[in-house]
């Protein structure tokens, strides 16, 4: 059977693979990747029962939901697909619900940039049920993964134009947020910074969608969680939620004509992730807005903007 397999130095190669996602390596991540798959196969191979199996499960599973979470941002769906329904199906067979519903999670990402609305909703929703925690006495983490698969259903319902159905689910990750009080982080396990400020981020996302971009610009400026001292007391977003919170109030910035103001929120999310903006349509379609918009010539802001993201005006 070869060489016994070393789960810990796997888990902490692993980690490093997971670091140069969130820091936008993605050249990196994909060097990486077949390496990390072949040794994680490997170690399932070895260790074909007791609690090493479980273990070796769980490190195929962390392994693939970093496949599958990579592949989606670079919009290879369909093997994104495979490596992230892998994961789940190997934390499930480890008997980790959690992580199980935290890789539910990631599909339904997946399945929104997809277009696949009811299906996203739906295995949510399911998740959802699996892993829905007591009322009291429930673990941060459960709350966390229970209250980030209604993020899903939520954004899911609310590209699907069922507004209704949406708040709901959004009261459901409030009640979560709630109870967890504070920023909860297990980036490690499940990819998960939730607390108050994730909900309040994520529903911004919904006036956006309904069209309603002056709500989007009054409540980035008016509501508390929303707020620099709410980040600081209660917590900060994911970082990539964080970014996507900055494209957003760029979008609606200039859908309510305030293209100076949607050029500062584009320019501060390339400084805060630079690789990442040139994956994310919002940002291009955001850009493309401005130069159609624009009355006058183009700031040189603009046009470095526009040839950064490849835009042509």
């Amino acid at each position: 059977m070869g060489e016994e397999p070393n789960l810990r130095t796997f888990r902490r190669t692993l980690q490093d693979a997971r670091v140069l996602y969130f820091s936008d390596s993605y050249k990196s991540v994909a060097a990486q990747l077949p390496g990390l798959l072949r040794d994680a196969a490997q170690a399932v191979a070895y260790y074909d029962s007791g609690d090493e199996h479980r273990q070796a499960l769980l490190a195929r599973a962390e392994a693939l939901r970093l496949a599958g979470t990579y592949l989606t941002q670079v919009r290879q769906y369909d093997i994104a697909y495979a490596a992230v329904r892998g994961a789940i199906m190997d934390a499930r067979q480890a008997g980790d619900l959690l992580a199980a519903g935290s890789g539910v999670g990631c599909m339904c990402w997946l399945l929104v940039r997809q277009g696949r609305l009811d299906e996203a909703e739906q295995v949510a929703a399911q998740s959802m049920d699996a892993v829905e925690p007591k009322i009291t006495g429930a673990e941060p983490d459960h709350y966390a993964v229970w209250g980030g698969l209604a993020m899903e259903a939520a954004a899911a319902a609310a590209r699907n134009n069922r507004p209704d159905d949406a708040k709901a689910y959004r009261q459901a990750a409030r009640v979560a947020a709630t109870a967890v009080g504070t920023a909860h982080r297990n980036v490690s396990r499940h990819w998960s910074v939730f607390g108050p400020v994730t909900v309040a981020v994520k529903a911004l996302e919904d006036s956006l969608v309904i069209g309603d971009a002056r709500a989007v610009v009054r409540k980035a400026g008016e509501q508390e969680e929303l707020s620099p001292k709410a980040w600081k007391r209660l917590g900060r977003p994911s970082t990539n939620d964080g970014n996507r919170f900055t494209l957003d109030v760029a979008r609606a910035h200039t859908r309510t004509g305030g293209l100076s103001a949607a050029m500062d929120e584009l320019t501060r999310a390339r400084e805060a992730a630079p690789q990442w903006l040139r994956h994310q349509n919002s940002a291009t379609e955001t850009m493309q807005e401005i130069l159609g918009k624009r009355k006058r010539t183009l700031t040189t802001e603009m046009r470095e903007m526009a040839d950064y993201l490849g835009v042509v005006g």
